[in-house]
């Protein structure tokens, strides 16, 4: 339960965070009116996304294709850095007329241009988590205990939702030069961390040329515990610029009848119950992701065995193999240890590769749940895709079967000798 819980809270958190700070920021400026677009286009990402991965399903497409990851991390990466700008530019006209209490701010014509653009941007950022939420939500209910991992997945998915809502009404009086500072730096930060995430994807597949040196960066931003470090401090960050004018005494007028007075009394302590709502959601979601980062999901780096060639072969027997579990195996060739994968799928499949690939060399894999992990880049190798090569998937190593042993013929080994030295 908890670990659906955390998984949901982070694909939502990172989505909420986005359109609470849009929201807020239309609030803000006096161009409430756009609230509409932004609605529309979190009530079609909602449907898009469960029809997506209804299809997903029915035709038993991967929703982690690396492809359609890449392409959707590179339009949210796009979307969310052409919202600074946009945001940067209006800033400082907004600013310049609160100051001079121009009263048109709030008539102003928001125009169908921005109206649609701030749709466009909130599909995208809720679309992109969307589809692998959904699909996750609906693995759940197949898994032992799934009423209680769906019910975790529905609880982190409400926290998100609550803390958008108490960002959004929090925030509503808070500086305005802070605000723009604050959430412009929020959203360059995670524009370059779904930038970053598309770039991996895409050279993880071999469609963008990379280095081992690179790739070890890029996968710094993609790795789950560091993923979910950086949306833990995307939602401390802004909830300290909330927090900030929490103690001040506001700057209101003060009313010359006693009636007016209590109602600025009650409106005041209005917005510190909201303020002080927010920093309580802040710090849930903060201790609820900060224990994934620390907890993280068990990982297992077997020690490779080493094994002898006989007759020009190395033999692996089928009994020493455990299904769902990755397998190292060693063998040394002119005074080098080459290594190569072994793993039995549910189906019975036998899968094999070496222990390296083309993009990060001999750093070698590891396991975490039912994934091959690249130890340089982090990047996931699903079994029934281990050894297919290309990109960071492991190099493809031949091998046979004499019905009791796995063979993995000495001339295979030695074609990719020079990648292990």
């Amino acid at each position: 339960m908890i670990e659906s819980l955390v998984i949901t809270l982070r694909e939502g958190i990172e989505a909420a965070l986005v359109v609470g700070i849009i929201l807020a920021y239309l609030g803000k400026t006096g161009r409430a009116a756009l609230n509409r677009y932004v609605y529309v286009g979190l009530g079609l990402a909602v449907v898009a996304s469960i029809a997506v991965a209804a299809v997903f399903q029915a035709i038993g497409f991967d929703p982690e294709n690396e492809i359609l990851e890449g392409a959707m991390l590179g339009v949210g990466g796009i979307f969310v850095a052409s919202m600074v700008l946009w945001m940067a530019r209006t800033a400082k006209n907004m600013k310049k007329a609160m100051e001079t209490r121009l009263e048109n701010i709030v008539a102003e014509d928001p125009g169908a241009a921005m109206g649609l653009g701030l749709l466009a941007f909130t599909f995208f950022m809720v679309f992109r988590e969307g589809v692998e939420t959904v699909i996750f939500l609906a693995a759940l209910t197949q898994e032992e205990a799934g009423a209680l991992q769906l019910l975790g997945a529905v609880i982190g998915l409400g926290i998100a939702g609550l803390f958008a809502i108490l960002f959004v009404r929090g925030s509503l009086r808070i500086n305005l030069g802070r605000f723009f500072g604050v959430t412009g730096l929020v959203l360059l930060i995670l524009a370059a961390k779904l930038i970053a995430g598309s770039v991996h994807e895409f050279s993880e597949v071999g469609l963008l040329p990379m280095s081992k040196e690179v790739m070890s960066i890029l996968g710094y931003f993609v790795r789950d515990n560091t993923s979910t470090a950086i949306i833990t401090g995307l939602v401390i960050l802004p909830i300290f610029m909330v927090l900030w004018d929490l103690g001040r005494r506001e700057t209101s007028p003060v009313a010359a009848s006693a009636a007016e007075r209590r109602k600025q009394a009650a409106a005041a302590r209005g917005e510190r119950a909201w303020r002080l709502s927010l920093a309580g959601a802040a710090m849930m979601v903060g201790v609820l992701m900060a224990s994934a980062v620390f907890a993280g999901q068990g990982t297992l780096d077997p020690t490779p065995v080493p094994l002898e060639a006989a007759n020009g072969d190395v033999a692996v027997a089928f009994l020493d193999l455990q299904e769902g579990r990755l397998h190292k195996f060693a063998t040394k060739i002119d005074g080098t240890e080459v290594r190569f994968l072994v793993t039995k799928g549910k189906d019975g499949e036998i899968y094999t590769a070496f222990d390296a690939c083309e993009i990060c060399g001999a750093v070698g894999y590891l396991q975490e749940g039912d994934k091959a992990i690249c130890k340089n880049c982090n990047a996931p190798i699903p079994w029934d895709t281990l050894g297919q090569g290309g990109g960071c998937n492991p190099i493809r190593l031949e091998a046979d079967s004499n019905g009791s042993h796995l063979i993995v013929h000495l001339e295979h080994l030695k074609a990719e000798l020079a990648r292990f030295q």
